[in-house]
């Protein structure tokens, strides 16, 4: 099942693994249930409830009702010895490329936060300034977005276009940035902020104060 990019580590105990569980990222975990120093359901509630690492449990042959009851306190999913190991190596990778998606799909959406004073939710697309929220078009939230992904950074009106147009066709690359951004600065003026700073001849950059 190892291949260049899996590191395998192997723990012999419970308490082991649940200690380098807590401490270590895993993108999946493999859990025999005969494993007798501490309780199956217990040891999954753990893992559940620290993080969200699928769990494949190899176990004996066991009733419906306890599959649910795996399932319930935190398995993703299961498979009954004796093992086939081509089953398990794919068992094993589909529940790796899910939990590489969701990880990807989560830094897309992750919220970018600035204490009180900034919380931009792209999952929503909503920000809040001060606790409050802030009305914003989808290319005002596009713009502000991108800004505050990329601190201090300086963006040229080109980079931004890219950006925020993504695939439309370029046209009047210039003054569709220079607007909207005009547009951002009002709105953000209007709760007393003024986070976008011109830098001549280059671009714009977004500054937070200290």
């Amino acid at each position: 099942m190892q291949n260049d990019f899996t590191d395998i580590c192997c723990m012999a105990s419970s308490a082991e693994a649940l200690d380098s569980y807590i401490k270590q990222d895993y993108c999946l975990v493999i859990l025999d249930t005969q494993l007798s120093d501490m309780d199956s359901m217990e040891i999954l509630r753990i893992m559940r409830r620290s993080k969200h690492t699928p769990i494949l449990l190899l176990t004996n042959s066991v009733s419906s009702e306890g599959i649910v009851e795996l399932l319930h306190a935190g398995a993703d999913t299961y498979i009954e010895k004796p093992l086939s190991l081509e089953v398990c190596v794919a068992q094993a990778n589909a529940l790796i490329q899910l939990y590489i998606d969701a990880e990807i799909n989560h830094n897309q959406h992750k919220p970018i936060v600035h204490g009180s004073e900034l919380i931009i939710s792209p999952r929503y697309r909503q920000v809040i300034v001060d606790g409050k929220p802030l009305e914003l078009t989808r290319k005002e939230f596009d713009l502000l977005h991108c800004f505050a992904k990329h601190p201090g950074q300086v963006l040229s009106r080109e980079q931004l276009y890219d950006y925020i147009w993504n695939d439309e066709p370029a046209v009047a690359v210039d003054e569709a940035v220079k607007s909207l951004i005009k547009k951002l600065r009002k709105k953000l003026a209007s709760v007393n902020k003024f986070y976008i700073q011109n830098t001549r001849g280059v671009g714009y950059r977004f500054v937070l104060p200290d």
